[in-house]
Formats: C-alpha cells, sequence, structure tokens
C-alpha cells in the first residue's frame, strides 16, 4: 500500500510540475502563456522573451522553465518565491535582419497588457516584468505607452537589451539592468549601449534604479 501511495504522490508531483498552458484573451485575440506557479510565493514575474517572440511553448509544454528564468525557478521550489509566466507572441515580431517593429505595435502591446491584467488578479501578487534582448523593446515600448502602465507593475528587469532601447519620462518605478561583460550578441546588445541606457534612465527615474554585470556562465536555451 505504501509504494502505491507513494507511486501515486511521485506522478502527481510530476503533473503538476509541468507548465500550465493559459490561453489570455485580449481585444486582438488570444496569447498563449505559460504558468508556473510557486507554492506561498511572493510575486509573480512575466517573461517577455527574445528572439522573434514566437515560441510555439504550448506544444513544447516545458516542466520547467529554461535559460533567464531557471534559476529564479528553481530558487523557488526550495523556498516560497516568484511565480513564473512565459510570454509567448501567436506570430512573429519580427528578428531577421534586425526588424523590430511589431514590438512596437498596439496589438502586441494590448496582449502585454492583458497577460499582466490577467495574472495580477489570478495570483493576487505585484507583478515584475522582464525583457530580454528583444524582449527589452518590448519592455520600454509598454513603459513609453502611458504612464498607467507603471502602476500595474511593481519593478521591471531589462536582461541583455537590445541597443535600440530608451525610455522617456517621468519614471517612477524600480528598474535593474542586467547585461553579461561579455554579450555574445554585441552587435544588437552592446555592453556600452546599455551602461549608457541606464545612466539616462537613473537621471529620470525617480525610485531606485540599479545596473548589475554578469560575469561568466555560458549561452544556450530559448525559453
Amino acid at each position: 500500500m505504501n509504494n502505491l501511495i507513494f507511486a501515486f504522490l511521485t506522478m502527481l508531483i510530476s503533473c503538476l510540475s509541468v507548465a500550465e498552458i493559459i490561453q489570455v484573451p485580449s481585444p486582438y485575440g488570444n496569447t498563449t502563456t505559460a504558468f508556473w506557479a510557486s507554492q506561498d510565493s511572493k510575486a509573480t514575474i512575466i517573461f517577455l522573451p527574445g528572439g522573434d517572440g514566437s515560441f510555439n511553448i504550448a506544444a513544447r509544454n516545458p516542466s520547467e522553465p529554461s535559460w533567464v528564468l531557471s534559476k529564479l525557478y528553481s530558487a523557488s521550489k526550495i523556498s516560497p518565491g516568484l511565480n513564473s509566466v512565459f510570454l509567448d507572441s501567436p506570430y512573429s515580431l519580427g528578428w531577421q535582419g534586425g526588424n523590430i517593429a511589431p514590438r512596437y505595435t498596439k496589438d502586441h502591446l494590448s496582449r502585454v497588457l492583458s497577460v499582466i491584467q490577467f495574472y495580477k488578479k489570478k495570483t493576487s501578487k505585484p507583478i515584475y516584468l522582464i525583457g530580454h534582448s528583444n524582449g527589452a523593446i518590448t519592455l520600454s515600448a509598454f513603459l513609453n505607452q502611458s504612464p498607467e502602465n507603471q502602476k500595474l507593475l511593481s519593478g521591471v528587469i531589462f536582461s541583455g537589451s537590445r541597443n535600440e532601447t530608451y525610455l522617456d519620462g517621468p519614471l517612477n518605478i524600480p528598474i535593474l539592468f542586467l547585461h553579461h561583460e561579455d554579450d555574445a550578441n554585441g552587435r544588437w546588445t552592446s555592453y556600452s549601449q546599455a551602461e549608457k541606457l541606464y545612466q539616462t534612465v537613473k537621471a529620470l527615474n525617480l525610485s531606485a534604479t540599479q545596473f548589475s554585470t554578469v560575469h561568466g556562465g555560458e549561452a544556450g536555451g530559448d525559453l
């Protein structure tokens, strides 16, 4: 009997560890998201991926996030931490040839807003956004769109931000910049440009603004 109970619990835990794929409605249609819940979580972080922003995550249905979110997710399994959300675009947001224009569109930014509102209600936790590489363009465009958007968030993180990333004032939200000292994609995401962006934003932002340099590690993954 004990073996049967153990087998059942193992299966249950395994099932619970798989991402919950949730379709979030917006005025432009559903947006696919992957949700990893953390028991007794203190906050929810929504990841805006780089690349072309469209990864068909529903088909992958990963048991846990990798890449930028992996360390945060691992820490959350040890102690109460963060709910993790991956926002997947239903269409390409541009990438080839440096095209990032789709990330500024009303369609895309409306989807970001809808996902934030959905998970703010679902989790009843503070919401943080992290935009990685091209995702930093989405993050900056969302903040620039309206001062009201800042009020939905408890903080934001720019990770390996694109060189074109910029922020207008006024700003009053905690902002963290993360950038690897030897960014392998320096043509589009240079360390020096990230530092310049940080200095500009620091002068505009009434809240805390910090820059953290990433050392070591290795490249890999796309989620």
